[in-house]
């Protein structure tokens, strides 16, 4: 099953690669058969771009959880956009009975490239296809409150590295202002968070990040 699970994300994230190169490949087009490149100036290529938030939902270990992140990219032709993104999440806390039932929440946050395709960019509403590539970190927190303020302590933390393909319907409300909503797969490696007691026993499941995403996304910028 984990094996089905890794070549059906790695085949749908090279499929958004493809798209990507594939839609800008056939904007790029030259009467003459010679070699175009991006900073041509005979060429009719527009240039771009723009910093953008991101809310949405997201599952963690089976938890709901609030994501929010920020991504800024330059845009190529309305097509091509080349660029970084970085999210962050929290959940709920909730008991743990091998931690005296106290309140635990998972908390962290990933980021790395940003590339994705735009399916015509500039009519009104469009489709994209982003994907990001990185790593990130992950935390298992305690959280109390001491009578005068929040106290947080870490159970245990992990790094992972990140592929999270999507898809995205776009809404340019104005040359300078796109709004977004899409789902995304966010598939990681594997992530060992474990008790710090002396039977170091896992907390959750290796798999825990691995799943479907749901955000809307308001991008400010030149489109």
């Amino acid at each position: 099953m984990k094996t089905k699970l890794n070549l059906k994300t790695i085949g749908l994230a090279l499929i958004c690669l493809l798209t990507i190169s594939t839609s800008y490949g056939q904007r790029v087009t030259s009467n003459d058969n010679q070699v175009e490149t991006l900073f041509n100036r005979d060429q009719n290529i527009t240039h771009g771009g723009y910093a953008g938030l991101e809310f949405g939902y997201t599952p963690v270990a089976g938890r709901s959880s609030f994501l929010a992140g920020f991504h800024t990219a330059w845009i190529v032709d309305h097509t091509l956009e080349i660029g970084i993104n970085a999210k962050g999440f929290v959940t709920n806390p909730l008991h743990d009975l091998l931690l005296d039932n106290m309140n635990y929440m998972y908390t962290g946050g990933y980021g790395g490239l940003h590339i994705a395709a735009n399916i015509m960019g500039n009519k009104p509403i469009n489709v994209s296809f982003p994907i990001l590539l990185g790593a990130g970190g992950i935390s298992y927190i305690r959280t109390g409150y001491n009578g005068y303020y929040d106290e947080f302590y870490p159970e245990s933390h992990y790094a992972y590295f990140v592929v999270e393909p999507g898809i995205d319907i776009q809404l340019n409300v104005s040359r300078f202002f796109r709004v977004a909503a899409g789902v995304s797969y966010r598939y990681t490696s594997d992530i060992y968070l474990v008790y710090s007691d002396a039977s170091a026993d896992p907390i959750a499941d290796p798999s825990m990040l691995r799943g479907l995403n749901a955000s809307i996304k308001l991008k400010f910028g030149k489109f």
